[in-house]
């Protein structure tokens, strides 16, 4: 082995250990596809001085390419072969998937290696999934996403390792370098057509676009990649500053995040922005389809004179802002208003449909707290039976101290009573009178004179 070669592997090396991607021992499945990147990286595995890794060679044959995807496979497995190593592969027609599931040929491509390759880590109990992107791969990862218009998290590029487990050992290494480790060390590889189809974006990228930046910076490629590298450096301390953010702000409820608007707004924009981002992302699982017009839509809302208002984000998201609240929601979560109806007899305990309950008692103390959870009755003036029901356009109610009436729902408006608690709260009527907003406004027929002995009193005791 040449002096370059082991100086090869000793970056390699280095790189394993500064990034803790893997461990001595460690069982590691390597995703390999007969190009120069995978056949370098696995021996370059192979080479790793004290490591003994226990090394799982997996190949997917997209079936793209007809005899050549074939003949990639084969190399593959007789390169396993040739290094003692267990070799697992699979074929799927990537073109019947892509039509399948209305995707591009790319993403039905992406799609179908995570599947192949999370089921082979798991039947291996593998500690990676190690994966042969290098600085050249980088660079063009980041000139993409660039053009196509991202934030600093699509900036930072590939990761050397993600939160599926991929690893990705290369990422300081650049394609002429890999070429030169398999030229002296008299490796052979496979080279892909389609690599040089400019159908692709990347390899638009990588024919057209970086040939033409290198007129500007012979050293772009690195450059492009120590760039992405500092920004996600960055991106792990924003991502820290971001999580305290967000605990300070916001509440997770059972499928919701519900933002503290005053508290919100206090933070700095490019924070609200990563905030919300983190917010979808804990109540989906990804960021996909999320983009700057969304975040803006948000603050849009959050800006608005109306203190009622919603929007739709992809991954059936709902964005709700009531008054000094903002909650995104995920649609399955969302609890449907529901009319229900219940009769109050006498007195007792009442469930009601949507949680909680009315107790009513007979009492001799009398309490008219504006807002409170009770309410007193004088009952030869509100006899039973009493009808509990939601809330319904066109209520009214005579409240407490006043003579004419008044519509709920400016009541509501008056209280700042979000929307979706509205239909919650409980009406109790006496035939056809309101006379009680359960918790929130008591009617003038609850006032009860001095030396009333058939008083009743009623508790809202919530969920």
């Amino acid at each position: 082995m040449t002096v370059a070669d082991n100086f090869l592997i000793n970056r390699v090396e280095r790189t394993v250990r500064k990034q803790n991607l893997f461990l001595a021992g460690d069982t590691l499945v390597v995703a390999v596809s007969g190009g120069a990147d995978s056949s370098a990286l696995l021996d370059l595995l192979i080479n790793l001085p004290c490591y003994n890794l226990h090394l799982i060679v997996a190949h997917l044959n997209h079936c793209l390419r007809g005899d050549e995807s074939d003949a990639d496979e084969n190399f593959c497995r007789d390169l396993a072969s040739r290094y003692s190593l267990r070799f697992e592969e699979r074929r799927i027609d990537i073109n019947s998937l892509a039509s399948d599931l209305h995707l591009n040929i790319e993403d039905a491509g992406r799609r179908a290696r995570i599947e192949f390759f999370n089921e082979i880590s798991r039947k291996y109990g593998a500690a990676a999934v190690v994966l042969a992107h290098h600085a050249d791969d980088q660079a063009e990862t980041v000139l993409m996403r660039l053009l196509r218009g991202s934030g600093m998290t699509g900036l930072s590029g590939m990761a050397y390792r993600n939160a599926r487990g991929y690893v990705r050992p290369l990422l300081d290494i650049t394609r002429v370098e890999i070429e030169q480790y398999l030229n002296e060390r008299s490796l052979e590889w496979r080279e892909d057509a389609s690599n040089s189809d400019t159908i692709y974006l990347r390899n638009r990228i990588r024919h057209h676009l970086l040939p033409l930046l290198e007129d500007y910076n012979p050293a772009i490629r690195s450059c492009l990649a120590t760039t992405a590298s500092i920004i996600s450096g960055d991106g792990v301390l924003l991502e820290e500053l971001t999580e305290r953010s967000f605990l300070e702000s916001c509440r997770m409820g059972e499928g919701r995040a519900v933002f503290s608007l005053c508290k919100f707004l206090t933070l700095n924009t490019a924070l609200q922005r990563r905030v919300l981002r983190h917010a979808f992302k804990q109540l989906t699982g990804t960021l996909e389809g999320v983009s700057a017009r969304h975040l803006e839509a948000i603050f849009d809302l959050t800006d608005s004179d109306r203190p009622n208002s919603r929007l739709s984000l992809p991954q059936g998201i709902v964005v709700v802002r009531e008054y000094d609240t903002l909650m995104l929601i995920r649609t399955g979560e969302v609890v449907l208003d529901t009319d229900y109806e219940l009769l109050i007899t006498e007195p007792g305990c009442y469930h009601l449909p949507s949680g909680g309950s009315v107790v009513v008692d007979l009492t001799s103390e009398v309490s008219f707290a504006t807002g409170s959870q009770i309410a007193c009755f004088d009952i030869t003036k509100t006899p039973f039976p009493w009808f509990v029901r939601t809330f319904r356009p066109g209520d009214r109610i005579t409240p407490f101290g006043m003579s004419g009436r008044k519509k709920v729902k400016e009541i509501f408006i008056d209280r700042k009573i979000p929307i979706s608690e509205r239909r919650h709260i409980p009406l109790v009527f006496c035939g056809d009178d309101l006379i009680w907003i359960a918790g929130v406004c008591c009617s003038e027929l609850t006032r009860v004179c001095e030396g009333v002995d058939n008083a009743v009193k009623a508790t809202l005791i919530r969920p």
